[in-house]
C-alpha cells in the first residue's frame, strides 16, 4: 500500500471500462488458510497469482463500470484496507503487461511490442546460455491419450506399496553392501567408461523421468502442450511442460505430479541396484551401477533437493502450502537488503519495504532462510562443476566460472542495485551513494592485492618402496626356493629366494660341452695346423666370455636382500613353483626407515611447489583418519607424460585423470612433476595411495588470480604448433 491515497495520474485511468480478456480463466485455490486467486492465460500458457485483496479489484473487471467506480465501490467496502489509487494503477499496468485485461482506449502498440520483445529476449537469453537451453519437440498429447490405461493401472494403490516396498530393500541393501559400494565407487566413478555410459543411460533415465510427470498431469485431467530436450552442459535432459498443474486446486494433486519423476528415478535406481548386486563384473554391472548412480546421487543432489528449482522444489512448496517460496523469498531478500541500504544512505525507505510478510512463523522463515540457502548450496555445486571441468579442459573451467560468477553474483547484484537507484529518494543521495561504493570497490580491491591469503592444493601420491628395497626376478623361470617366510627380519645380502631356469642350465651345459671340445681340439692342432689352432683359440674366447655371463645370470636366480629389516611377500604360498618373468616384482623389504611418498604435482602447480611451500602432510586412503608429517627429498626436474603408477590413474582406483586412448592408463592428460616426500615414520605396507597437502605462505589473491591466468595462456599458446 502507498503511503498516500490519490494519486496526480488518476485521471488517465479513471472512465476506462476494463475486463478481463476471453482467454483469461479464473480459479480459486486456498494457501494456508487464504484465498488465492489464478489467472490462466490461455493464449499464452501462463499463470497468474493475486491475493484476495487484490482480487478485490481484478473479480470486479468486468466491463460495466469505470475505474473510478470500481475504486469507490472498494472505498466503500473495504475502508482501510481499500487499495490506493497509486495501487490500483500499478495492478492494472501488470495486467495489461501481462495480456490479461483490455479496456475500450486503443491499446498502446509500441508499449505491447516492447514488452513482448523484452520477454522474447530473456527468453532468448535463456535458451543461448551455454551452460543450460531448451530445445522444444512436438505436443504428446495422442500418445498420451493412448496410454490411459496404463495411466490408471499405475496409479493405483497397490502400485505405490511395491514401490515403497521396493525403495526401502533397496535402501537396507544398499547399507548392508556399503563396505563393497563404496570400493567400485572409487574405481568407477567418473572413470572414462562410467562417462561414456552416463551419456547413453542419462537421457534414457530423464525420458521415463519426464513421462511419469506427464502420466501424472494426464490423471489429473491436465494438458501436456509440449515435450523437449534441456541441454545441461551439453548433456541432453528431456522435460515436459507441466505448467498446467498450477490450476489444480488440491495441493496435493500438484505434490503426486511434481513427485512422479522423483518416483520414476529412485525405483529404476534401486533395480539397478539389485542387478549390480547379483551380476558379475562386465558391462551390465557398469551400467547398473551408472544408472543407480545417476538416478541416486541427482535426486539426493538436484532434482529432488528443495533448495534447486527442480522437482523437489515444487514438491516442497505444494506439500508445505508455500507457493512460488523462491521469487517471494529472493523478493523478500533483496527488500530486506536495499531497506538496509537506505538505511545506510539515510533513504526514507517505505514502509512495505521493510517488511517480510508471512502469515505464519513457518512462512516467515522460509522467507527469510530459502534465498540465502539456496544460493549458498548453487554457489557450492557450481564450485564442485568448475573443479571438476577444470580437470578435464583448463578453458572449460574458466568458461563455467565466469558464466556462474555472472548469473550467481554480478546478475543479480546489477538488478539489485537497478532497484536501489529506482526509489524515490535517491537522487538526494546519489553523490554519498557514489562515494561509498566507490569506497567499498577500492577496499575490496586493496584487500585482493595487499593481504597475503592462506593457500593449500591437494596432490596426489602413493607410498613407494626404493628400487634397493625390491626384491625382483633377474630372469624369467620358475620360483624353486622361498628361504624366508613373510614378516621374518633379513639382512642386507641375505638370500631370500631361488629362480630355478632350466633354459639356462640347458645353455650351461650345452656350452660346457662346446668349450671342453675346443680345449680338446686346440690340444691335438698345437703344432700341426697353426690356422685351425687359431679359430680355436678365438672359438674358445668367446664361448669361455659367454660362460662367465652365463655365470652371473645363474648365480642372479639367487635373489638377495638389498638392505636389511621386515621381508614382505603377498600370497606366498601360491608362489611356489610359480613362473615368474624377468624384472617382476616378487617381494620387498621393509627398512627400518622411514617410508616415502612418490606423489605427482600438475605442471601448473609445480612453480607454486618450488618456491611457496610452507609445510607438508599426508593422508593415507587407508588411514583417513590420521595426518603424517613430511618434508620433500627430491623432485624430478622435467615434467613427465607418464606416472610412476598406473594405480594414481583415474582408471585404477587414483585421482590423476588419464588419457583415455592410453591402455596402460599410464599417460596423464596433463603433464606431472614428480616429488618424493619423506614422511616422520614407517607404514607397515606400500602401494597404498594416499593425499598429499600442500600448505603454501600466504600470497594476496590478486598475484593467484594473475598467476593461474598467464599458466593458463601461457598452456594454451605453448599448444598451438606453428
Amino acid at each position: 500500500m502507498q503511503d498516500t491515497l490519490l494519486s496526480p495520474y488518476w485521471y488517465r485511468i479513471s472512465s476506462l471500462h476494463p475486463r478481463l480478456r476471453q482467454h483469461v480463466h479464473v480459479r480459486m485455490q486456498t494457501t494456508r488458510g487464504q484465498a488465492w486467486y489464478v489467472l490462466h492465460n490461455q493464449a499464452t500458457g501462463r499463470f497468474h497469482r493475486v491475493n484476495a485483496q487484490a482480487y478485490e479489484l481484478v473479480g470486479r473487471l468486468d466491463g460495466r463500470f469505470t475505474v473510478d467506480e470500481i475504486w469507490q465501490v472498494l472505498l466503500g467496502h473495504l475502508g482501510d484496507d481499500a487499495p490506493s489509487q497509486h495501487d490500483v494503477i500499478r495492478i492494472l499496468g501488470q495486467l495489461t503487461d501481462a495480456g490479461l485485461v483490455q479496456a475500450e482506449v486503443t491499446p498502446d502498440v509500441r508499449q505491447m511490442l516492447a514488452v513482448d520483445e523484452q520477454r522474447s529476449q530473456r527468453e532468448q537469453r535463456s535458451r543461448l546460455n551455454p551452460l543450460s537451453f531448451r530445445l522444444g519437440l512436438f505436443n504428446p498429447s495422442s500418445l498420451l491419450e493412448r496410454s490411459q490405461p496404463l495411466v490408471r493401472v499405475l496409479f493405483m494403490p497397490w502400485v505405490a506399496m511395491l514401490w515403497f516396498l521396493l525403495v526401502s530393500l533397496a535402501c537396507v541393501a544398499a547399507v548392508l553392501n556399503l563396505k563393497d559400494i563404496l570400493p567400485y565407487a572409487q574405481l568407477n566413478f567418473l572413470s572414462p567408461a562410467f562417462l561414456a555410459m552416463a551419456w547413453v543411460v542419462y537421457p534414457i533415465l530423464k525420458g521415463l523421468h519426464e513421462m511419469g510427470h506427464a502420466m501424472a498431469l494426464r490423471k489429473h485431467g491436465c494438458e501436456v502442450p509440449e515435450v523437449g530436450v534441456n541441454f545441461f552442459l551439453f548433456v541432453p535432459m528431456p522435460y515436459v511442460d507441466a505448467s498446467a498443474s498450477n490450476r489444480l486446486v488440491n495441493r496435493w494433486h500438484r505434490v503426486q505430479i511434481s513427485a512422479a519423476g522423483i518416483a520414476v528415478e529412485l525405483a529404476l535406481a534401486s533395480m539397478a541396484l539389485g542387478i549390480w548386486l547379483l551380476v558379475e563384473d562386465g558391462w551390465v554391472r557398469q551400467m547398473a551401477f551408472t544408472t543407480m548412480t545417476i538416478g541416486g546421487l541427482s535426486t539426493l543432489m538436484f532434482n529432488g533437493n528443495p533448495l534447486m528449482k527442480f522437482d523437489g522444489y515444487f514438491v516442497a512448496c505444494d506439500a508445505l502450502d508455500l507457493p512460488n517460496l523462491s521469487n517471494r523469498s529472493t523478493r523478500a531478500f533483496a527488500q530486506l537488503m536495499r531497506g538496509a541500504a537506505m538505511r545506510i544512505l539515510r533513504m526514507d525507505a517505505p514502509v512495505e519495504n521493510q517488511v517480510i510478510h508471512g502469515t505464519d512463523r513457518l512462512e516467515r522463515w522460509a522467507l527469510w532462510s530459502y534465498a540465502p540457502l539456496s544460493w549458498l548450496y548453487r554457489i557450492g555445486v557450481t564450485v564442485l562443476m568448475v573443479m571438476w571441468a577444470s580437470e578435464k579442459s583448463s578453458w572449460l573451467g574458466m568458461g563455467i566460472l565466469v558464466w556462474s560468477l555472472w548469473t550467481l553474483v554480478l546478475a543479480p547484484t546489477r538488478a539489485w542495485l537497478d532497484q536501489l537507484m529506482q526509489s524515490p529518494g535517491f537522487d538526494r543521495v546519489r553523490g554519498r551513494a557514489m562515494a561509498g561504493a566507490g569506497f567499498v570497490v577500492s577496499g575490496l580491491v586493496a584487500v585482493a592485492a595487499l593481504v597475503p591469503m592462506p593457500s593449500s592444493m591437494v596432490v596426489e601420491g602413493l607410498v613407494w618402496l626404493p628400487e634397493h628395497a625390491q626384491v625382483r626376478a633377474a630372469s624369467d623361470g620358475q620360483v624353486d626356493t622361498v628361504w624366508v617366510r613373510s614378516g621374518q627380519r633379513v639382512s642386507a645380502g641375505q638370500a631370500v629366494v631361488s629362480v630355478h631356469d632350466p633354459e639356462l642350465l640347458t645353455r650351461q651345459a650345452v656350452l660346457q660341452a662346446q668349450i671342453d671340445s675346443l680345449e680338446n681340439e686346440l690340444h691335438g692342432t698345437y703344432t700341426t695346423e697353426p690356422l685351425r689352432m687359431k679359430n680355436a683359440q678365438e672359438a674358445l674366447v668367446r664361448d669361455r666370455a659367454a660362460m662367465a655371463q652365463l655365470d652371473k645370470d645363474l648365480s642372479r636366480q639367487v635373489l638377495r636382500a638389498g638392505v636389511s629389516g621386515e621381508f614382505v611377500m603377498s600370497r606366498q604360498e601360491d608362489l611356489d613353483q610359480h613362473q615368474v618373468n624377468r624384472g617382476e616384482l616378487l617381494a620387498y623389504v621393509l627398512a627400518d626407515e622411514p617410508s616415502v611418498i612418490r606423489a605427482v604435482v600438475p605442471e601448473r602447480s609445480v612453480d607454486a611447489v618450488r618456491h611457496r611451500v610452507k609445510s607438508l602432510s599426508v593422508v593415507l586412503d587407508e588411514q583417513p583418519g590420521k595426518v603424517w608429517p613430511a618434508k620433500m627429498i627430491s623432485e624430478v626436474p622435467g615434467a613427465s607424460e607418464r606416472l610412476p603408477s598406473a594405480a594414481l590413474g583415474d582408471r585404477s582406483g587414483g585421482r590423476v585423470p588419464t588419457d583415455g586412448t592410453d591402455t596402460d592408463g599410464l599417460r596423464p592428460t596433463e603433464p606431472q612433476f614428480v616429488i618424493d616426500l619423506l614422511l616422520e615414520g614407517r607404514i607397515p605396507r606400500t602401494g597404498g595411495l594416499a593425499r598429499v597437502r600442500i600448505d603454501l605462505t600466504p600470497q594476496p589473491l590478486l598475484a593467484t588470480v594473475t598467476q593461474s591466468a598467464r599458466q593458463l595462456f601461457l598452456k594454451h599458446f605453448s599448444d598451438v604448433k606453428g
